[in-house]
């Protein structure tokens, strides 16, 4: 009888390593890896608040030699990806770490890729294009969202195109992912309060994927439950065992999407960060609750699961009553947190609609929504999220 391979899941994830003071392992886990020169990616906003300082002091006590690479701001861009590559090679580097949030173990990656495979960014924007493994790459996330330490994502910006490009490949996963919520601490209300919706909305995502599947799926619920119960007290009082269960809302979430893949929501984002330039979160956080309230009617079962998930008492409820509670709760926490509920709130104009909704159409993560948009659906979207 002939056997049908229509469907083959793959689950991929790094080592992972976690617990409070796990960053003194950084030096260990470089040397583990074969490293002897370390090329260290960062910004400096983590540098001011002392990460960098500590994580040398870790380096040069496996008697490591370092070079500090910190030209990245938010939504990295591609010229910095290459000026990083560049100064990877010149210095003989042989590991890279990253310590720092989304956007610095982006950028990472992006260097990793051009350290072995040479090229442009550009010319690996899409679904497994990388084919010559990259240099050892450690990842310390100090934010709880991104999920980047954990995932086979980079998403890279052009300015002069004004376009953020997806990178999804198994060979730009980090070998290690080191998780030390103390990390947490320093950054700002509204940096907490965004990358901690990006952790919901990557986790809400991939538990409707139509890639999700039964290792994926209890990973997702568990972000959901846990960005529930400890994001706001997060935000408001840094309080470390709310920023703990954010640290791990983060790590499942990330390993949930990394092997479930995204939706409509990282689909329209991308392109309002690569025309305005804005946060990735606060993107996530203005389109959330509209892109459930679409998705809802394709997939029921799951919106009332995740209604659960978010603490409502679903008991009596059919699953469509318990599914439509799931935008309005995501809607209220968003709007507890303080931000952008409206795409207008942060700048964006309407004559921009079109080319943005044509570039979210051809989204790598739109392929794997519950339904996939056409343009006109997306403008509406968007539209409405004015």
């Amino acid at each position: 009888m002939e056997t049908s391979y229509d469907t083959l899941l793959k689950f991929e994830l790094p080592e992972i390593i976690y617990g409070l003071g796990s960053l003194s392992q950084i030096g260990q886990c470089a040397r583990r890896l074969g490293g002897e020169r370390i090329f260290l990616v960062t910004d400096p906003g983590v540098t001011e608040h002392g990460w960098v300082d500590e994580s040398i002091k870790y380096l040069e006590k496996e008697s490591l030699k370092h070079v500090i690479y910190d030209n990245v701001v938010t939504n990295p861009r591609c010229f910095q990806v290459e000026q990083g590559a560049k100064l990877y090679n010149q210095k003989k580097c042989d590991v890279i770490v990253s310590v720092g949030g989304g956007s610095p173990m982006d950028a990472a990656k992006g260097i990793a890729i051009l350290v072995s495979n040479h090229g442009r960014i550009h010319d690996y924007a899409g679904c497994n294009l990388i084919t010559q493994p990259i240099p050892p790459l450690i990842c310390v996330p100090t934010t709880a969202g991104t999920g980047s330490d954990v995932s086979q994502f980079s998403i890279i910006g052009d300015p002069r195109k004004k376009i953020k490009m997806t990178i999804l490949s198994r060979a730009i996963m980090a070998d290690i992912s080191l998780i030390d919520p103390r990390m947490l601490q320093t950054k700002p209300r509204e940096l907490m309060a965004a990358t901690g919706i990006d952790a919901l909305t990557h986790a809400i995502e991939a538990y409707v994927s139509s890639l999700a599947w039964p290792l994926t799926d209890p990973h997702a619920i568990h972000a959901i439950e846990l960005v529930f119960a400890n994001l706001q007290k997060a935000v408001d009082t840094r309080n470390i065992e709310a920023l703990e269960g954010m640290a791990i809302a983060s790590l499942e979430a990330g390993i949930a999407f990394s092997n479930a893949i995204l939706g409509a929501v990282h689909a329209l984002a991308h392109p309002l960060s690569g025309v305005y330039d804005i946060h990735h979160g606060i993107a996530n956080a203005i389109l959330l609750p509209m892109v459930i309230r679409k998705n809802l009617p394709h997939a029921v079962q799951k919106f009332a699961l995740i209604a659960s998930a978010m603490g409502l008492d679903t008991r009596g409820m059919s699953d469509v009553e318990a599914a439509e509670y799931v935008p309005q709760m995501a809607q209220e926490l968003i709007s507890n947190l303080d931000l952008p509920t409206t795409l207008s709130e942060i700048g964006v104009k309407a004559v921009d609609i079109p080319a943005m909704s044509r570039d979210a159409a051809q989204d790598l993560c739109m392929q794997t929504n519950p339904h996939c948009y056409g343009i006109e659906e997306i403008e509406s979207m968007y539209r409405e999220a004015l």
